[in-house]
């Protein structure tokens, strides 16, 4: 799909996000702002994944780092407007200090050493305890407004959470950044041999994946008011962003954000229908429709064209 299709359909879905408050209750209003926050955890891994080709399958400790910056954040007194890009800003240089060793493996090494930072940082808060709370988890203050009110600011903070991201990889997909990370992901001894700062482009690349996956975490901290570790750095929270990722197609600009709102929407409805068999039904969908369209669905639709129209038959003399 063009850019430009792919822009008209950001501004409709944007649209209707910011009229949807007005209709719909709590529940969906909920739902909502989940599609938002998994939308920019997609984003996040489309810019680490979809344009370096890095499969990174440890986000999740990202989105923890941010939960818990922020969280200790607001414990120590300061706003949350202030707590949020803490978050930010300490996600982002983890994943600078972090990137320089862990960027120098390749395919499946580099999956696996995600994973296992993951794992690593949950037994680091855990021992850190004190401010972090241990495994005993962090219970935050209390806002003071009213819950429909707070509902409904945390909405629109996920939202321009996911906006922001989004813009962020359009001005990737254009930028000489994103064409050298799509020439590394292509072959990255080429990239080097063409000049291509590889290493400075993965790192980068994973700073920004970075600092959208903390944000996210940093707003969930205070929408939850209470975090514990295990759900913090939970993986599967990567696992989902991944298949909202591939599902609505890596490496492009919207694609993750369809996948978000698909599968977190489809997964709901499933839930509601069938909840003994919610997850085996689930991954039944997802493996067909990884099957059926494994470039995602953006790409499956750019490909649809209406049928050539027949000649018209020369008129008899």
């Amino acid at each position: 799909m063009s850019d430009t299709r792919q822009l008209v359909l950001a501004a409709v879905l944007l649209a209707a996000a910011l009229a949807a408050p007005a209709f719909v209750g709590n529940y969906w209003l909920r739902v909502l702002t989940t599609v938002f926050m998994f939308g920019v955890v997609a984003q996040g891994l489309n810019v680490i994944v979809g344009f370096a080709g890095y499969h990174a399958f440890g986000n999740s400790v990202f989105f923890g780092i941010g939960a818990y910056a922020a969280g200790v954040g607001m414990t120590l007194g300061l706003p949350v407007w202030i707590a949020v890009p803490v978050a930010v800003l300490v996600a982002t240089l983890v994943a600078a200090i972090l990137g320089w060793p862990l960027l120098r493996l390749r395919g499946h090494y580099f999956a696996i050493a995600t994973v296992a930072l993951n794992a690593a940082a949950t037994e680091a808060i855990i021992n850190i305890g004190g401010v972090t709370g241990g495994a005993q988890g962090l219970p935050l203050p209390f806002s003071a407004l009213p819950p429909t009110t707070l509902y409904r600011i945390i909405y629109f903070a996920m939202l321009a959470a996911l906006v922001l991201a989004t813009g962020v990889v359009f001005w990737l997909s254009r930028s000489r950044l994103g064409y050298a990370l799509r020439a590394l992901r292509d072959s990255e001894d080429g990239a080097e041999v063409m000049g291509v700062d590889t290493v400075r482009a993965k790192i980068l690349a994973w700073m920004i994946s970075a600092a959208m996956t903390g944000a996210v975490g940093g707003l969930w901290a205070y929408w939850l008011t209470f975090i514990e570790v295990g759900t913090a750095f939970d993986v599967s929270i990567s696992v989902r962003g991944y298949i909202m990722m591939l599902l609505g197609g890596m490496g492009t600009v919207i694609g993750p954000v369809i996948g978000a709102a698909l599968f977190q929407l489809v997964g709901d409805a499933i839930w509601s229908h069938f909840s003994g068999i919610h997850n085996l039904l689930l991954g039944a969908l997802v493996m067909a429709v990884v099957l059926m369209v494994p470039r995602g669905l953006l790409d499956s639709l750019s490909r649809l064209r209406p049928p050539a129209r027949r000649g018209r038959r020369p008129a008899e003399a």
